[in-house]
């Protein structure tokens, strides 16, 4: 594995793609090569969808929003516009009302302005990552991958499950720490707990 700020796209598809038994490597997305465009096409996909599906540290960033002019049509009093990068709303601060819901780019509430919040940003460059991420992002590649070039069912459940096992690890890292964060986002817990092998069940459009 790469140390630390060794880390680039190509090699976190390498790790992917010895997961699941690819004897070769790539030494480029844009390579023409079978691997190189099912991780070319699956990577920033599965990078946002595990930025989204818990809180890196690595990833949180803070803002205050000024409120939008516009004010909803009816049930909340103010909007106010997400930071371009935020790939998930955390935590909302700004006032005695706690009543907050993300709507398309928006926030909508009756606090006031200016409204805090922190959230989740769209991290690309590799060099930031956190190394539980790096793995926990090879196994989400992996498992989205491997029916396409293995042809086995058994194994991209087997590099799904181990993608939940790295979010369960960052999860006790950061109770370690003393950090604890809630658990983490997505439905793959309801997975977990019967629902079987559904790798894009956590892809949501909100």
């Amino acid at each position: 594995m790469p140390t630390l700020g060794e880390y680039s796209e190509v090699a976190i598809c390498n790790m992917a793609l010895a997961a699941i038994g690819r004897g070769a490597q790539i030494t480029s997305l844009d390579e023409a090569s079978q691997a190189a465009r099912a991780c070319k096409l699956r990577y920033p996909y599965a990078r946002d969808a595990v930025l989204r599906a818990y809180d890196w540290n690595f990833a949180a960033k803070r803002a205050e929003l000024p409120k939008n002019a516009a004010a909803p049509a009816f049930e909340y009093a103010n909007a106010f516009d997400l930071p371009a990068d935020c790939l998930l709303v955390r935590s909302v601060f700004g006032g005695e009302s706690e009543r907050w819901v993300v709507e398309g780019r928006q926030i909508l509430t009756d606090m006031g302005d200016p409204l805090f919040i922190k959230y989740t940003s769209l991290v690309g460059e590799t060099a930031r990552f956190d190394a539980l991420f790096v793995e926990a992002l090879a196994a989400r590649i992996a498992s989205d991958i491997a029916i396409q070039l293995s042809e086995s069912t058994t194994r991209a459940q087997g590099m799904w499950q181990l993608y939940q096992a790295k979010l369960i690890e960052a999860r006790r890292r950061d109770a370690q720490e003393g950090q604890p964060e809630r658990l983490p986002h997505g439905d793959w817990l309801d997975a977990r707990a019967g629902a079987g092998f559904a790798p894009y069940r956590d892809w949501r459009g909100d």
